[in-house]
């Protein structure tokens, strides 16, 4: 089986665990104040751990609520791994992306398989399990959904942009500073959309839903797949600066190249520069 097709299986193995116990009213625990798992996030993660290792027992596997091989912490705002390189060849998953829209039963959730060698992408596919909406790249191969062809929007004026943002699990710490830029763009933008699932609004810019996306402090699982989507549905993933984007620096701006630098212009120089080591 190549990758691509097993990182499918994976991610649907694990989508059929968050849509049959979707609306099932799940009794979470809490990893942080605001960082909630439940019982299905887990049961995914095994899911889409076990189909892989079953393939590609020599891979590294790096998932959010550690059933993989390897791990690595959650970065927080202040603290942000800045590269990938030394992991070689890992899977990123993130079994269920919008767990807090899991649990208040909001359907916008998703699953998130990503290959990479180093900090090159080799595969990525983020899969709506609600929608039934599979999300597709290879590097060099450009993405599709569920098998079409997509690519990112053609609009080149940012107010004409309807733009999408998340925040991180700190975010009562750093409110305000993290309000600052979402004001900037309010004045700039046609609207700004916060859904909860980072996966998904990487994958809904690849496929020219919303025109850009920026958030501070992500984890690498939240974006790896939807950043390759993004680059191969002919967008652009930096972080603020301008500097190629990677899962493991957990800075990222997307959008299509028309709008990129007036709409990262905007994030960088609202971006309060103690919150980050650029």
């Amino acid at each position: 089986m190549d990758d691509l097709h097993l990182a499918i299986e994976a991610a649907k193995a694990g989508g059929a665990i968050v849509a049959e116990y979707f609306g099932s009213s799940p009794d979470p625990s809490y990893k942080g104040k605001f960082d909630p798992v439940t019982a299905v996030d887990q049961a995914a993660e095994e899911a889409i751990v076990a189909t892989i290792s079953e393939e590609r027992p020599d891979d590294g596997i790096l998932a959010e609520e550690g059933g993989g091989s390897a791990s690595i912490k959650t970065p927080s705002i202040e603290t942000l791994p800045n590269d990938g390189q030394s992991i070689g060849r890992h899977w990123l998953i993130d079994p269920l992306d919008g767990t807090v829209n899991f649990v208040h039963s909001i359907p916008q959730v998703a699953v998130s398989v990503a290959l990479y060698e180093g900090d090159s992408a080799l595969v990525g596919v983020v899969y709506d399990p609600l929608r039934d909406e599979l999300f597709t790249a290879v590097a060099d191969e450009g993405s599709r959904l569920n098998g079409h062809v997509i690519s990112v929007s053609a609009e080149a004026e940012l107010e004409r942009s309807v733009v999408a943002t998340g925040f991180p699990y700190d975010h009562d710490i750093h409110a305000d500073d993290l309000s600052v830029v979402v004001r900037e763009m309010l004045r700039r933008v046609n609207g700004i959309r916060r859904f909860g699932s980072a996966a998904l609004d990487l994958a809904w810019v690849a496929a020219g839903r919303y025109e850009g996306y920026w958030e501070l402090g992500i984890a690498p699982w939240d974006g790896a797949a939807g950043m390759l989507l993004v680059r191969e549905a002919g967008g652009l993933v930096t972080d603020p600066f301008g500097r190629e984007s990677t899962p493991h620096r957990g800075l990222i701006v997307a959008s299509n190249s028309s709008i990129h630098d007036e709409f990262r212009t905007i994030v960088e120089s609202w971006m309060p520069m103690r919150l980050v080591d650029p």
